[in-house]
């Protein structure tokens, strides 16, 4: 099993991109215990076009659909649209490059010593688990009931998303050559892997989107069951994927974690915790619209015990985000839970960390670390197992640094024997959009002293590797 390290005073940028389908709202603000707040250096990689109207779909067609994706957050500015392309394919905009990270650690590099020197990550050097806090309270005042720890105050209002995305809309033409570019690729006799790698490993969610319902108004078929008939294997898997839309992405993952005999909790857990109000009851949409069940019944007749009482609490898309919560009070509440009592309460744990938005937990981790010289990780470790500790400690890594917990996933797809395919495949499609994974592959990179790039690279072969490393980007 991989080990999991938390990053160490960094600041983290607090980017707001306007969003154009896909995740909510913007990248999620991931604050480093003790990190001052920095800035998010302004996008250079688009050219602002002139002339180009807002694009709304597919301008020689009449009555384009917007493009599915989760609901967004009003209030910011449009992104302009997109550069021009000159011929296809070779012209496609650069997905990898320009991009400061929205979560994770600045593009510096890791500290001095990072890459296995540093000893694991805890109060104590010998104890794994999150840093310790370098900015305690003085005379030994309790925390503030709503500031982390050299944090800026926590914002009221609704929780900012990690995965919303600020890609431009594709303009007439560029759909227009992407949708035949496509059929060309897959009519006849064989099929075109290459060019199919070339458009769709390239393009963000939103734009796939697009692609999807250009592809049906010029040739009236179904892009996602074409790649099914002309793709096999994994690059058959990850193709699909790639013409959904993310939550449909979500429902179908979903779905196959729990068809057939057996569950696969890893992946409901993978995909359900640390998501915002608006994702989880886009996914729930999602899931309703192509399978017509409930996934909230679905969970719960296909998970038991206490993980079941998580998953089904984290379901409800009812979290409370505005950030209206005694640190202290919560505290104290798991203290009692856990530590405090013989035995564990495992519901006020849930209640705690499926009900408080992650800007409050993060509060309460700093505030618990500061009082009882213990990190919530090493409680969680001591009073929990099994499935229900995996998912808890998804809850908790994922408050503390969305971009580091999924570059932790990303190990995990690909640490022992073989290769977790369908969790890699994931992984990749959800997070593909180059501004999210910029942020992933530098907190990879500072967590295991290699790219993300090679690690998939050295796992992978033939064309679902060269499509994964497309989505990636060197």
């Amino acid at each position: 099993m991989s080990q999991y390290s938390a990053p160490q005073g960094y600041p983290v940028p607090n980017y707001q991109a306007p969003p154009q389908g896909g995740y909510p709202g913007h990248f999620q603000q991931q604050p480093q215990y003790g990190a001052p707040p920095a800035g998010y250096p302004s996008q250079q990689g688009y050219p602002q076009q002139q002339g180009y109207p807002q694009q709304q779909g597919f301008p020689p067609q009449q009555g384009y659909p917007q493009q599915q994706g989760y609901p967004s957050q009003q209030g910011y500015p449009q992104q302009q649209g997109y550069p021009p392309q000159a011929s296809y394919p070779a012209q496609y905009p650069p997905q990898q490059q320009g991009y400061a990270p929205p979560g994770g650690a600045p593009p510096g590099g890791a500290p001095p010593g990072a890459y296995g020197q540093q000893p694991p990550y805890g109060y104590q050097a010998q104890a794994p688990g999150y840093p310790p806090q370098q900015h305690p309270l003085p005379g030994g005042q309790s925390a503030p009931a709503q500031q982390p720890f050299g944090a800026p105050p926590q914002q009221h209002g609704a929780q900012q998303s990690f995965y919303a995305s600020g890609s431009p809309m594709l303009s007439a033409a560029e759909l227009e050559r992407d949708a035949q570019g496509l059929r060309k690729a897959m009519k006849g006799i064989g099929t075109d892997e290459k060019a199919l790698i070339e458009i769709l490993c390239k393009r963000t969610p939103e734009q796939a989107a697009q692609i999807v319902v250009a592809y049906k108004s010029h040739f009236g078929r179904d892009l996602v069951k074409d790649l099914e008939s002309e793709c096999s294997g994994n690059l058959k898997k990850l193709m699909t994927l790639l013409a959904m839309s993310l939550p449909e992405v979500d429902a179908v993952c979903l779905r196959e974690a729990m068809a057939g005999l057996g569950t696969d909790e890893d992946a409901l857990i993978e995909i359900l915790v640390g998501r915002t109000n608006p994702e989880i009851n886009a996914i729930k949409q999602a899931y309703r619209a192509k399978f017509s069940k409930d996934l909230e019944q679905s969970v719960h007749s296909e998970t038991s015990g206490h993980l079941r009482k998580l998953l089904v609490a984290v379901l409800q898309g009812a979290r409370d985000e505005t950030g209206r919560w005694d640190v202290n009070a919560d505290v104290d509440a798991l203290y009692r839970a856990g530590v405090g009592k013989i035995g564990t309460d495992e519901s006020a744990f849930i209640s705690i960390l499926a009900n408080r938005p992650d800007t409050h937990l993060r509060a309460v981790f700093a505030a618990y670390h500061h009082k009882y010289s213990m990190t919530v990780e090493q409680v969680v470790k001591k009073e929990f197992s099994g499935d229900l500790e995996k998912a808890i400690l998804g809850i908790v890594r994922s408050a503390e640094s969305r971009a580091w917990y999924i570059a932790n996933l990303f190990e995990k797809s690909m640490a022992g024997l073989g290769t977790k395919d369908n969790k890699l495949i994931r992984l990749t499609v959800r997070h593909r959009d180059p501004r999210i994974m910029q942020a992933v592959k530098q907190a990879y990179s500072q967590q295991y002293g290699k790219s993300l790039y090679s690690r998939v690279e050295g796992e992978t072969s033939g064309d679902y590797k060269k499509a994964l490393l497309a989505c990636i980007g060197a």
